[in-house]
């Protein structure tokens, strides 16, 4: 076997280099949509086989290392129920992949939960779960994760319901999608994804993804937390937004 070297003789790839690191740290300061920001840049630069596995590997050090800059914050009540539950979702999800199960229903429940979230009266109760409850999280986005790797808009809210401070917010929901990113790996070695072959492009993007995170969490300490959560939930928003998108695209050609 050898590696695939042309991602370092084509100068556009300087772009994805770059974006790495700006993505990471829009990440690491608000929590998400630095992940989805380099899915949808990868596409110009990755086919489909090849784009869903290296995002998430670039992804799970993202996450990795948030979590790690920020391990002081994580909040453990929550996170070891999740960890429990999530590998057991994936292994069920493996039943869902093989049948003809409508993925739509999954992504409309999460934006129907995000609209609940952002648009609830205050006078309305929180979505909230005793920490237990998160190994249903946990089990539920071992499912998602695998299933439609939706995992971050259907954490936030949860999470958000929690009332954590911003740091312990970032940090927690990080290490919880780690634990979905590194279940997807089996799935894909499985589905006969050679990551050896893409191993320089893979390790070029996890260690851009590590400079940029840093830079993101020292800007997060920065932030004022009514800032911060003004800006995690109107991402979440627009992340609704498109998931619904997503589902009623295909209706309107």
């Amino acid at each position: 076997m050898s590696f695939d070297l042309s991602f370092f003789t084509d100068p556009t790839f300087l772009l994805l280099y770059v974006a790495t690191i700006l993505t990471s740290v829009i990440s690491a300061m608000i929590g998400m949509a630095g992940g989805i920001t380099l899915l949808s840049i990868m596409t110009f630069f990755f086919p489909y086989q090849m784009l869903i596995p290296i995002h998430g590997t670039t992804q799970l050090v993202s996450n990795i290392t948030r979590s790690f800059f920020l391990r002081d914050r994580l909040n453990y009540k929550i996170l070891i129920p999740f960890i429990i539950g999530a590998p057991l979702g994936a292994m069920l999800s493996t039943i869902f992949i093989k049948t003809a199960v409508d993925k739509n229903i999954p992504y409309i429940f999460i934006a129907m939960l995000i609209f609940y979230t952002v648009f609830k009266p205050k006078r309305v109760p929180d979505i909230t779960l005793p920490d237990i409850g998160f190994l249903l999280i946990g089990f539920l986005s071992g499912v998602l994760g695998i299933l439609i790797g939706a995992t971050g808009p259907f954490l936030a809210p949860f999470l958000l319901a929690k009332k954590m401070k911003k740091e312990e917010l970032v940090a927690t929901k990080a290490a919880m999608q780690s634990v979905t990113h590194i279940l997807k790996i089996p799935m894909f070695i499985y589905l006969g994804f050679n990551y050896y072959t893409y191993l320089p492009v893979i390790i070029t993007m996890g260690i851009l993804a590590i400079i940029g995170t840093k830079i993101g969490v020292r800007f997060l300490g920065k932030i004022d937390d009514k800032i911060f959560f003004y800006l995690f939930k109107g991402i979440l928003l627009i992340s609704a937004i498109r998931i619904l998108y997503k589902v009623i695209a295909p209706y309107l050609n």
